[in-house]
């Protein structure tokens, strides 16, 4: 049975962006080592909205009578069932564009992609192995990491162990070799 892998695609340059090229990249690598069903969540296309008191309102309600199969949590229920996941993202003000959080509060839904056990401890629910969260810089991340430890801090939420940051990192600076550079970024994930 052909594993999933789900793609949250917050590349908002579209075409032009170097993050979406290095994301192309590695998941054209990633499932030439593993065949994968691909499935693109394309963050500009969506119509996900942040959470507001009405739809926080909704929510709760839905998960008091658990009734999870409301396409409020369309987002958590794939996110839940991937079993490799790729964000890529930007490397935008020390962290990522903020559909990421958006994203994010969609996926984070108690009795889909964690629960809290009899002890009040959390315990993740998602079924992936592995994270990989792909980026791109103009300068150098350096140890403001923010968008990364974030998103490594919700894995372990959701029970998903390994995450692996990509990151094509100096692509801004004068006299930079761009293609050597993401070149660079790609030959480092043939490690992983």
């Amino acid at each position: 049975m052909m594993k999933n892998l789900l793609f949250v695609n917050a590349c908002v340059r579209g075409s032009e962006s170097r993050t979406k090229k290095l994301c192309d990249e590695f998941i054209k690598w990633l499932n030439n080592k593993e065949e994968y069903q691909i499935d693109e969540c394309n963050l500009e296309c969506e119509k996900i909205t942040p959470m507001k008191s009405e739809s926080l309102i909704r929510r709760n309600q839905l998960l008091e009578v658990e009734k999870y199969t409301d396409e409020m949590f369309i987002y958590a229920k794939k996110f839940a069932e991937a079993d490799s996941i790729v964000v890529g993202a930007p490397y935008w003000d020390l962290s990522f564009p903020a559909l990421i959080k958006v994203y994010f509060e969609a996926v984070s839904v108690c009795g889909i992609t964690f629960q809290y056990g009899a002890d009040g401890i959390p315990m993740g629910m998602c079924h992936a192995e592995k994270l990989y969260y792909v980026t791109s810089c103009g300068g150098f991340i350096g140890n403001f990491n923010f968008g990364y430890d974030y998103i490594k801090g919700l894995s372990m939420l959701y029970g998903i162990k390994n995450t692996e940051m990509i990151a094509a990192e100096g692509l801004d600076i004068i006299g930079m070799d761009v293609d050597a550079q993401m070149s660079k970024a790609l030959e480092r994930t043939k490690k992983l």
